[in-house]
């Protein structure tokens, strides 16, 4: 081997020896994972609570960021343009995967522009209204919207909750002016007081107030009753004839994410998530659905989004 060889040789297993250090060393810091929605909601405690044990599994802190605004584009936007390191990450609802065909400010043409992690379970979605408001049942609240002679004003803080209301509208013929909020912690005090007349909200930040009596639970988007509230019809019921929504938490990172990065990300989420602490969390905060593979991660986001563009083409919806 001559002289040359010997330094090209050397130099390569300089470089692997380097990458391969880079590789097991992360990660060195602190992550961010960022929740576009305001802290106190279901979402927020559900990330908190896997950002918890993930922590553990990483030997670094992973640090909740709350960036709400925008429909949730502003936090999705932040990742979105993050470096490719591992070290900013997205705790995406299933309405990340409408915004870019519900709003021209979507920084993002599609939600597949992410790359997939982890899929938790998501929040299911109830169409509720203030206990003052004269409707016990689905049936008597639209023809409560159908009386009245101006639009009932509908909370709404991000699309998969357009969505679902949207879906309700066009199965009865009634119209909801929807007033915008950050996130249901903001929404909720003019829904108590009936400042506005109906919100559809994940079950997690609803229950509670019902509970006390002072929200009506009408409904909720997914295909079975849930087990803890077996009084509550789900939406399809009660006319609403149109699929359950898909929902779900999505842990995803910037474009271009390197896969073993991912492997490693994805292993400290899904042993987080089999820890008795993260458990119960998703017990008290009634969000159900098994954790999933990158894999299946990005299967469930395309689902979510062609969901969305198929409500799009029926409806014309837009949140602009």
């Amino acid at each position: 081997m001559n002289l040359l060889s010997k330094r090209l040789l050397v130099g390569a297993v300089v470089l692997w020896m380097t990458s391969a250090g880079a590789q097991t060393t992360y990660p060195g810091k602190a992550i961010r994972l960022i929740v576009p929605t305001p802290a106190g909601g279901p979402s927020d405690a559900a990330a908190r609570a896997l950002a918890k044990g993930m922590t553990a599994g990483l030997g670094q802190e992973v640090l909740v960021e709350n960036r709400p605004g925008g429909n949730t584009g502003i936090g999705a936007g932040a990742v979105l343009n993050a470096p490719p390191d591992g070290y900013t990450l997205l705790f995406a609802l299933a309405s990340n995967a409408g915004l870019p065909h519900l709003s021209k400010a979507s920084p993002y043409k599609s939600f597949a522009e992410f790359t997939p992690i982890v899929a938790i379970g998501g929040n299911t979605q109830c169409l509720v209204v203030p206990a003052s408001l004269p409707a016990k049942s689905l049936a008597e609240f639209v023809s409560y919207a159908k009386a009245s002679p101006k639009p009932l004003l509908r909370g709404a803080n991000n699309v998969s909750e357009d969505m679902v209301a949207g879906q309700v509208s066009s199965a009865f013929g009634i119209a909801l002016e929807r007033v915008p909020y950050k996130g249901a912690p903001q929404l909720l005090p003019d829904l108590l007081e009936g400042r506005i007349q109906v919100a559809v909200l994940p079950v997690g930040a609803s229950v509670p107030h019902v509970k006390s009596g002072r929200l009506t639970m009408l409904g909720c988007s997914m295909a079975e009753r849930i087990a803890t509230l077996p009084a509550v019809p789900t939406l399809a019921e009660s006319g609403v004839t149109v699929a359950p929504l898909i929902t779900a938490h999505f842990v995803v990172g910037p474009p271009r994410l390197p896969a073993d990065i991912v492997d490693r990300l994805t292993a400290a989420a899904q042993q987080a998530a089999q820890s008795a602490d993260f458990k119960q969390e998703m017990e008290r905060l009634l969000i159900v659905g098994k954790v999933r593979s990158p894999a299946e991660t990005r299967e469930l986001m395309l689902q979510a989004e062609a969901q969305y563009v198929q409500f799009v083409r029926e409806t014309g919806a837009s949140i602009d």
